[in-house]
């Protein structure tokens, strides 16, 4: 029988993050946006620690990983812990590995004191969302997330 573990990525593996984030963008029919290269996670995540990854491991090996980071609630003045991002190989799927990564995060959450543990999932992902729905978690109705980037990111920086 393999063995399931969960653990914290290591500077050495960032090559193994990158391979992930280029599997998840395959899945999300997102792949032509993928810019990261290992030299930025290194950087960002290893280096100046914006974000933290684990690892799903069977038997020592990544089978799937998750990025996330802590944001803050303002109106109970707490942190939140935010999963940006959380992939399983395909083959790997259906073994209760997303709910076992989904509980690891939400302890983690409650070690740090968050308030809550929020996440984001694309509209035409229904198996998913029956899955968060399944677990309790409840979509959040009303909220339309806005994004800035790129040329329009710079352009309005610096607008005078």
């Amino acid at each position: 029988m393999s063995e399931i573990t969960i653990s914290k990525a290591k500077r050495e593996e960032a090559d193994k993050v990158l391979h992930f984030i280029k599997e998840l963008a395959r899945y999300e029919r997102m792949r032509k946006y993928v810019k990261a290269t290992v030299a930025d996670i290194e950087k960002n995540i290893f280096d100046d620690k914006r974000a933290n990854v684990i690892f799903v491991r069977r038997d020592g090996e990544p089978i799937g990983f998750a990025i996330y980071f802590y944001s803050f609630s303002t109106f109970v003045a707490k942190p939140t812990l935010h999963l940006e991002d959380f992939f399983v190989n395909d083959k790997d799927r259906g073994q209760g590995i997303g709910k076992r990564v989904l509980k690891f995060l939400a302890q983690k959450a409650l070690d740090r004191g968050c308030s809550r543990f929020e996440w984001t999932c694309l509209e035409w992902n229904k198996p998913s969302m029956k899955f968060y729905e399944k677990l309790g978690a409840k979509p959040l109705r009303g909220w339309i997330p806005f994004r800035m980037d790129g040329n329009e990111l710079i352009a309005f920086a610096k607008e005078e």
